[in-house]
């Protein structure tokens, strides 16, 4: 099975190894264009991360319990974040073509796999994960983020 990404195509993906070969002037207009006269912009970074449940009794359950549990972690926004959504991710089979939530439950413990989508105010996608990590981790005690998107905001 195989996380699949959030909707939206990624502008900006630090995990990428590959870099297409043809013309790169757009992405430098799209990054100009949220950068002006040394004003920073705003950038969306999506993180991903697993949240522990206990006492689950059913799928259902855990998710709820996980994101109520994570928006009242996470819930403000901080000085330079506009804006953190949470939502759960989904997960696909290739041979069968259905996909469900992110969930693992086992005797009363959930592991549920999350997104954290968060509306930064920052110079480049570089500053903008650097500031969502700080402003979200403290929050998340001995929590692994995992950068999966980092785009111009809308």
């Amino acid at each position: 099975m195989d996380e699949q990404s959030p909707k939206t195509a990624p502008a900006w993906n630090l995990n990428s190894t590959d870099q297409s070969e043809g013309d790169d002037r757009d992405d430098e207009r799209d990054h100009e264009s949220t950068i002006q006269n040394g004003v920073p912009g705003d950038y969306t970074v999506m993180l991903s991360f697993g949240w522990v449940v206990r006492g689950a009794e059913t799928g259902q359950d855990a998710i709820n319990i996980a994101v109520s549990e994570v928006g009242r972690r996470v819930g403000a926004p901080g000085e330079r974040t506009r804006s953190v959504d949470i939502s759960v991710q989904q997960i696909g089979c290739h041979s069968c073509g259905t996909g469900s939530e992110a969930l693992l439950l086992v005797s009363g413990t959930a592991l549920v796999g999350l997104f954290l989508e968060i509306v930064v105010d920052a110079k480049d996608p570089a500053t903008a994960e650097k500031i969502a990590r700080r402003e979200v981790g403290p929050h998340l005690d001995n929590t692994p983020l995992a950068s999966v998107d980092i785009a111009p905001a809308d």
